[in-house]
């Protein structure tokens, strides 16, 4: 006999499902002919709302693969990373917990925490004083507010990140998360050789502007930067899971190669950065893992002098990306690899020299990310088509849009001395964290520590000398520390003289006519 009242669910579940189905293909096959926000909207809200279950339960993790993964929601207005959508809906949850549960409690890092919370306030005030907060893809009047999105988001990031521990048996899941959640960037690169129905891949991975532009694909001559993002995952991920020691110790000769090759693909992209970074990488975590005391040292010297002694009479002969990727070093180049990287080296120049002038009048007050009309057009270049004797490089749209390629004037412009404290609060407090975790925590994830430890010094030192953002650089590094508070369960401190004392009295060997002393 029928059950009344599984049959009444059994009808309202087919009443709510078939006209949604029935809605549902129609909306794509409207998208299909015509693509329309206003569709795309509807699909990713019931693609939401079904998997809204799924997301509420392990929201968490999904942040974290979130952060590394390269995926847009193209399906929402102004197409937002996915890194973006995911941290503040975790967010929210995690604000929401805290509120209905008094047992939850974010982790304390009140280093960090102040940090943030003066870089927040610095922000509103300056764009309350500078024009507000506008986002001209949601047809707003006012533009620039995505890079104010871009830093609200990495403060939230940090709270999201210490809303909980990451469970001990699961660190391994979450390092690979974090790390290997970028390999699919390559599929920006791959635009101009997918056939027509992989097409549609590129509206999750964006077409890289180099890939797009230059409408052909050849490897060695096109720069595919994509592709070096995902082979630098991979790099970091080896260095992550095993360290310079477990790569290099001639065990395991396939994590060996793999890491070889991932660092050599890592100069598709032609980006002397890349190589100027994974150098010191390498070099800090060799020392930091003590390697410069054990025979690894002479089989760095060797490999070094072998790569040296290869490199010197065969440099011209590499494909364009990798000699633009090395054109900083001293070696016989091919001329239009390092006229290529020399041009680029003058704009910028040119740009800091024009822009430099105007630092001291925004060292109170900042400019701020709005962009109004003037700006827009500025940017687009039709204010600027004079001789080139007479074009001021700080209204090129770069510049206007605050894209300095220099970390103090990408701070000092925007938010004058204010920011400069702010960057300097966020960043040696986060440098503070990682390094205690990593001088103190514990011995299993020594490798992890170590290179989140590494990639904050990195991004500090390129801030000032190589390269940086100031919206950039906050949200990587309230990434960093924040995953380092989460996976280290706080902020790590030197263990007590007690807690010593207990170590080395269990490690006393016991004899067979004395009984065993049990630790104080």
């Amino acid at each position: 006999m029928t059950n009344p009242a599984q049959a009444i669910r059994m009808l309202i579940t087919y009443a709510v499902c078939i006209p949604l189905a029935i809605m549902m293909g129609y909306i794509m096959t409207e998208v299909g002919n015509r693509p329309d926000y206003s569709n795309l909207f509807v699909v990713g809200l019931v693609i939401a709302v079904l998997a809204s279950p799924i997301f509420i339960k392990w929201h968490y993790p999904l942040m974290v693969f979130g952060l590394g993964c390269p995926m847009y929601c193209f399906f929402l207005k102004g197409n937002p990373p996915l890194a973006q959508v995911v941290v503040i809906l975790c967010f929210i949850i995690a604000l929401i917990e805290r509120a209905l549960n008094s047992e939850r409690h974010f982790l304390k890092a009140s280093v960090m925490t102040w940090a943030m919370f003066y870089t927040a306030a610095m922000a509103l005030l300056t764009a309350e004083l500078t024009g507000g907060i506008g986002l001209k893809a949601l047809g707003g009047d006012v533009g620039g507010g995505k890079k104010y999105l871009a830093m609200f988001v990495g403060i939230a990031t940090f709270f999201a990140l210490i809303s909980r521990r990451i469970p001990k048996e699961k660190r391994t899941l979450y390092v690979v998360f974090l790390f290997l959640a970028g390999t699919p960037a390559f599929f920006s690169d791959l635009f101009p050789v997918l056939p027509a129905p992989l097409n549609y891949i590129n509206l999750l991975f964006p077409p890289s502007s180099v890939s797009s532009a230059a409408g052909d694909f050849s490897f060695g001559i096109s720069r595919l930067g994509a592709m070096a993002t995902t082979a630098g995952c991979v790099a970091n991920f080896l260095l992550a899971r095993h360290g310079l020691r477990g790569i290099f110790s001639g065990q395991h000769p396939v994590r060996f190669g793999v890491f070889a090759m991932a660092m050599m693909l890592t100069m598709v992209g032609g980006f002397r950065l890349t190589v100027i970074s994974y150098t010191e990488t390498v070099l800090m975590l060799f020392f930091m893992e003590g390697l410069h005391r054990t025979r690894l040292l002479l089989v760095f010297a060797l490999f070094g002098t072998m790569a040296l002694a290869v490199l010197i009479p065969f440099a011209s002969k590499l494909p364009f990306t990798f000699q633009r990727s090395i054109s900083f070093l001293p070696l016989h180049l091919d001329s239009a690899a390092v006229m290529d990287a020399d041009g680029s080296k003058k704009w910028r120049e040119q740009i800091w020299n024009d822009v430099w002038p105007k630092v001291p009048q925004y060292l109170l007050l900042g400019k701020g990310y709005a962009l109004h009309a003037d700006d827009f057009s500025m940017m687009g270049g039709g204010a600027f088509e004079g001789t080139a004797s007479g074009f001021d490089h700080s209204q090129e749209g770069l510049a206007v849009s605050m894209d300095y390629h220099n970390g103090l004037l990408s701070t000092l412009m925007p938010f004058g001395l204010w920011g400069m404290i702010s960057y300097l609060w966020v960043a040696l407090a986060a440098i503070f964290i990682l390094y205690r975790n990593y001088r103190y925590g514990d011995p299993e994830i020594k490798t992890v520590n170590a290179l989140l430890f590494v990639m904050s010094l990195n991004r500090f030192i390129g801030y000032f000398f190589l390269f940086g953002s100031y919206s950039d650089d906050i949200g990587e590094f309230a990434k960093l520390a924040g995953f380092s508070v989460a996976f280290n369960w706080g902020i790590r401190s030197a263990p007590s003289v007690k807690a010593v004392a207990s170590q080395m009295i269990r490690r006393l060997p016991s004899r067979p006519d004395q009984p065993h002393i049990q630790p104080v």
